[in-house]
C-alpha cells in the first residue's frame, strides 16, 4: 500500500514541478531569461516575511523590530545566571571546574572527521557563515592535515572556539499552532556552524563509543542514535 501511495505521490510531484517550471518559463522576460533566475538566486524574488510584532508577557504587543526581536530572544534564550541556580545546578557548575586526571584521548584521524563530513546532507540549508557541508569536505579534502591538527588542538585542551558556537535562529510556525504573534507558537531552530557540528559530532561518536564498549549503562536501557535536528 505505502509503495503505491508513495509511485502515486512521485508522479503528481512531477507533475507540479513540470507545471510549475512552465508557468515560471512563460512569464519571465524573453529577451533575458537569465536575469530572473539570477535574482532569484540572490533571494530578490523569493517572498520575505517580516513579523513585526509579538505579546510581550504583559499582554502588550511590541512596537518595532527591535522590540519584536528582543522578545524573541528572551523567550527562546534563558539568559544562563548563577543568582538562579538551583542545588544541582551550582553542583554541575562546581563539577566542571575540577580538572579530570584521566587518560588522554586518541587523536582524531583524517578518515575519522572525514567519514563525519560524509555524513552531512548536502541539500540542507547553509548553517552560519553560509558554507556548505560538501564546501567544507572538498576543503577538507585539499588540507586534510591542517584540519586534522585544527581539531585535534580543540581535543587536546578541551576547547570549543566561540565562533563555531554561533548560529542563524530561525523561528518556526508550531504545525496547528493559532496566534503567531505570541512567541510560544514557534519552535527555533538553529543553524550552526559547520565547523563546530564536526566538532561536536567527533565528540559524540567518542562518547557513544566509551559508553558501549565500557557498558557503564543499565543492560535494560534503550539508547537511540543521535538524531539531525538543528542541522
Amino acid at each position: 500500500m505505502y509503495v503505491q501511495c508513495n509511485r502515486i505521490y512521485q508522479v503528481k510531484l512531477r507533475e507540479q514541478k513540470l507545471n510549475s517550471w512552465k508557468e515560471f518559463c512563460s512569464s519571465i522576460d524573453s529577451t533575458n531569461p537569465w536575469n530572473a533566475l539570477y535574482r532569484y538566486a540572490a533571494e530578490e524574488l523569493r517572498n520575505k516575511s517580516t513579523l513585526s510584532t509579538v505579546k510581550a508577557d504583559n499582554n502588550n504587543y511590541t512596537t518595532d523590530l527591535q522590540s519584536t526581536v528582543n522578545q524573541r530572544m528572551d523567550y527562546f534564550l534563558h539568559e544562563d545566571s548563577e543568582y538562579s541556580d538551583r542545588a544541582h545546578h551550582k553542583h554541575t557548575r562546581q563539577q566542571v571546574t575540577v580538572l579530570m586526571h584521566t587518560p588522554d584521548n586518541d587523536i582524531f584521524t583524517e578518515q575519522e572527521i572525514q567519514t563525519v563530513l560524509e555524513k552531512f546532507d548536502p541539500r540542507k540549508a547553509p548553517r552560519e557563515g553560509a558554507m556548505h557541508s560538501e564546501v567544507f569536505l572538498h576543503t577538507f579534502r585539499s588540507f586534510p592535515i591542517l584540519f586534522t591538527q585544527i581539531y585535534n588542538e580543540c581535543l587536546r585542551k578541551g576547547l570549543f572556539p566561540k565562533q563555531w558556537k554561533r548560529s542563524i535562529l530561525l523561528p518556526i510556525v508550531k504545525p496547528g499552532k493559532e496566534g503567531i504573534n505570541e512567541a510560544s507558537k514557534y519552535r527555533p531552530i538553529s543553524l550552526l556552524n559547520v565547523r563546530g557540528k564536526v566538532l561536536e559530532k567527533l565528540l559524540v561518536d567518542r562518547i557513544n563509543h566509551h559508553l558501549h564498549s565500557n557498558s557503564p549503562l543499565n543492560k535494560k536501557s534503550v539508547w537511540f542514535p543521535p538524531t539531525e535536528k538543528h542541522s
